[in-house]
């Protein structure tokens, strides 16, 4: 209701802009106004067509994705079926296979979905489906459809929708030199887009809190149809999956520069499952936590059928010319050697402990706010404010690294280079400017202490 609101006085203030352009043209005799206040009106003018062309907005998939049938694989869409059956959910629209170890049943936003039901897409992995047996595979569609008959995923869809929308405002603002006419131009698009910013961040803050609720929700609704025992032993498997996928994926990469080519990847991540334990430590915490919340793990001894598995291995023979192809099976014993080498990579790349801090309101300026991003290598970590302060921490790797911050427009950052040792931890202390006659904040590391 306030993005609602926010946006019809947006368009009230834009209306009354190209009035008042018409007025000061249309009457210039009969008054004393310059034509230039017309730049008024141009300004109403723009932030209207930006609205417009957002309206037609809608998230584009993944070129991985690619749409299959059930007469290209039934014994798929039996388990789909049968799931949406017993949560009296309606069919789902399309299902789609992709290259990753990974499952989710989303959506594509669209501004229908504020007032009706979206359709409902799902996407699996060819890393889970040619390694899980049906039981899991239906214990994990269980969990994932789970979302939608929660009452709070249906409440939270038109809310879902209007955070997209905003986001497509997000990328207009960029900050490089314009002219003063550009920028009075701009001014009312500038402001709607802080306006959506905001609705971005708020809406950002609410499902992160209500996220992890929602997983603790749909794993009880997959453990009424399919029983603890089994959703366990489905999120234990998709973990050693996802890492083990890692893995090979790692390996592949190491003979493309010798152009060698294995004959097919996912057979032998299951030659690598045979042999491939990953540690507790090496799983995702929140993984652990979802198990262990559904008590003691009890050891299964019935088998399960795999005709999932057995379907999913026909789609992925590998066509094509190469110099060398090298079988599943060897490329799999040949990379149980690797996977030490890998392990402590890994343990290396989050062997060093960040602490990113901004006190609360040091400073009497800004009046409003503002957030902007916080970029490690390049890479989001988190979310910055000026007046509330944060705390980021964050594990990285020993060596060299570059600490930045990102907005729009409206800030700029001075790059902050620092080097950290293995298993340490590291304090940063962040601050910021005002350049007022540029009406820019500069973001910038202050010092760095080893702690």
């Amino acid at each position: 209701m306030i993005y609602i609101i926010g946006c019809c006085c947006f368009v009230l203030v834009a209306l009354a802009s190209l009035w008042f352009g018409y007025y000061v043209i249309r009457y210039h005799n009969d008054h004393e106004l310059p034509l230039q206040l017309t730049i008024i009106s141009l300004a109403g003018g723009l932030l209207l067509w930006e609205m417009v062309k957002s309206f037609r907005f809608k998230t584009s998939l993944p070129k991985t994705f690619r749409p299959i049938t059930e007469q290209e694989y039934p014994t798929l869409f039996a388990i789909i079926n049968e799931v949406t059956t017993s949560l009296n959910l309606s069919p789902i629209r399309k299902v789609y296979i992709c290259p990753d170890a990974t499952a989710a049943v989303f959506i594509q936003p669209q501004l229908r979905n504020i007032l009706f039901e979206p359709n409902r897409n799902l996407v699996v992995g060819l890393g889970f489906l040619t390694q899980m047996d049906d039981d899991e595979i239906q214990a994990m569609l269980y969990h994932e459809f789970g979302h939608y008959v929660q009452e709070e995923m249906r409440n939270s869809i038109s809310v879902y929708t209007i955070g997209q929308f905003s986001q497509s405002f997000v990328s207009i603002k960029e900050l490089k030199k314009q002219g003063t006419w550009e920028t009075q131009m701009k001014l009312q698009l500038l402001l709607f887009t802080y306006f959506a910013i905001w609705i971005c961040n708020r809406i950002n803050k609410a499902y992160s809190r209500l996220a992890k609720q929602m997983e603790y929700d749909a794993d009880d609704v997959a453990v009424k149809y399919v029983g603890a025992s089994t959703l366990q032993r489905a999120l234990l498997h998709a973990a050693c999956i996802r890492y083990n996928y890692d893995v090979v994926q790692w390996g592949i990469q190491q003979l493309q520069s010798q152009n060698i080519r294995v004959d097919n990847q996912y057979l032998a991540l299951s030659f690598v499952g045979n042999y491939s334990r990953p540690a507790r430590r090496l799983l995702s915490e929140e993984v652990v936590k979802r198990v262990e919340r559904l008590g003691k793990l009890e050891p299964s001894n019935t088998i399960a059928s795999k005709n999932v598995q057995q379907s999913a291995l026909s789609l992925n023979e590998y066509r094509g010319e190469v110099q060398q192809l090298c079988p599943a099976l060897q490329f799999a014993q040949w990379l149980r050697r690797g996977f030490a080498i890998y392990t402590q990579q890994k343990l290396l790349e989050t062997s060093v402990e960040l602490e990113i801090h901004l006190d609360k309101k040091k400073h009497k300026l800004p009046y409003f706010d503002g957030s902007y991003k916080i970029l490690l290598d390049d890479k989001e970590i988190g979310t910055g404010n000026f007046i509330k302060g944060y705390t980021l921490r964050r594990k990285t790797s020993p060596g060299k690294h570059k600490l930045t911050a990102y907005a729009p427009s409206g800030i700029i950052s001075t790059p902050f280079e620092f080097e950290v040792e293995q298993d340490k931890s590291y304090h940063i202390e962040m601050d910021y400017k005002l350049h007022a006659k540029d009406g820019i904040y500069d973001v910038f590391a202050n010092n760095i202490k080893k702690l």
